[in-house]
């Protein structure tokens, strides 16, 4: 049976929409410049957005990746980061975890993502010993606070299970 061209058309675009938005480009732009004869990655990209659904919202587990917030800089700004992806975790504002974490930070770091301990070279908001296991993103020049609050977390977690046993082990031993 002969393939019509009305089914083609709607699996060309099909093809396109699905690529485009695995991409993250903006499907309007991929398919102007496939009718130009550009090519579809010149598109400018667009930020993938996902339901919270997505990121397991109160269930301690993550489900997709966790969003980035931004590079951050002042504390009000780093905090609003820390809440956001601490929400991930169900540790996020309103929670015991939540109390603890600013607690934890607050004493480590002031949740200044350029603080570097002048002894040990930990840095970050998390304070990373060394910082290199946070990723360039989370290290000068860069100094994210959004990489180094997914790290940190992220460490919590698997570490002590929550920022309650992150803090618990930083009262009793003055570090975490």
């Amino acid at each position: 049976m002969p393939v019509k061209g009305g089914y083609l058309l709607v699996a060309g675009a099909g093809a396109i929409l699905l690529w485009s938005g695995v991409r993250g480009h903006k499907w309007s732009a991929v398919a102007h410049n496939l009718l130009s004869g550009q090519s579809p990655a010149s598109a400018p990209t667009q930020p993938i957005v996902s339901s919270s659904a997505a990121f397991g919202y109160g269930t301690g587990q993550i489900g997709g990746p966790i969003p980035n917030l931004g590079v951050g800089g002042s504390v009000t700004k780093n905090k609003a980061i820390g809440a956001a992806l601490a929400t991930v975790y169900g540790w996020g504002p309103g929670t015991s975890n939540w109390t603890s974490l600013v607690a934890l930070w607050t004493r480590e770091s002031g949740w200044n993502n350029r603080a570097q301990n002048p002894s040990s070279g930990a840095y970050g908001i998390p304070q990373a010993l060394p910082p290199s296991k946070m990723g360039a993103l989370a290290n000068p020049p860069t100094s994210s606070a959004s990489a180094q609050i997914k790290w940190g977390l992220s460490y919590i977690k698997g570490r002590y299970g929550d920022p309650n046993g992150a803090e618990a082990h930083e009262n009793s031993n003055g570090w975490y």
